[in-house]
């Protein structure tokens, strides 16, 4: 699967309610459609972790590029209609909350959707654990490690 998690970020905005917009298309050709299910639809899987990786990435940004968001748990998520794979999907986020749980570590909350069109199809909230990595500079990696 030549898989990557975000094609473009088209909207970020850090002040007063962090948010973050980007675009998605799947490929009908990746391996993720030659399951059981088919090319007929985007694996919900691939929705959850789309907007997974949406709410990671600003939150990454938020924290000024120092912590690493890791998804810790999904208390809410809603497939609310089928995205196509070669449809643009646009996937939002925007942060929720964040509590400190211990020095260098905070536990954020990000509301996500996705959309194909003017249509969503799936919306959650995600909870992420942000902590530093010992020994690895982030920023210096834009985030990729």
């Amino acid at each position: 699967m030549r898989y990557r998690f975000i094609d473009e970020v088209t909207a970020l905005s850090l002040d007063g309610t962090p948010r973050i917009e980007v675009a998605k298309t799947f490929d009908a050709s990746d391996d993720a459609f030659t399951g059981p299910g088919g090319s007929a639809r985007v694996p919900e899987s691939l929705l959850l972790e789309l907007m997974a990786m949406t709410g990671g990435h600003l939150i990454f940004q938020h924290l000024g590029e120092r912590r690493l968001p890791l998804l810790l748990k999904v208390p809410e998520c809603r497939f609310d209609g089928v995205a196509r794979p070669g449809a643009r999907l646009r996937a939002v986020a925007a942060l929720r909350g964040a509590s400190a749980v211990a020095e260098g570590a905070d536990v954020v909350e990000a509301e996500t959707e996705v959309y194909a069109g003017c249509e969503r199809v799936a919306a959650g909230t995600l909870m992420y654990l942000c902590v530093a990595v010992a020994g690895v500079d982030l920023a210096a990696h834009g985030g990729r490690l």
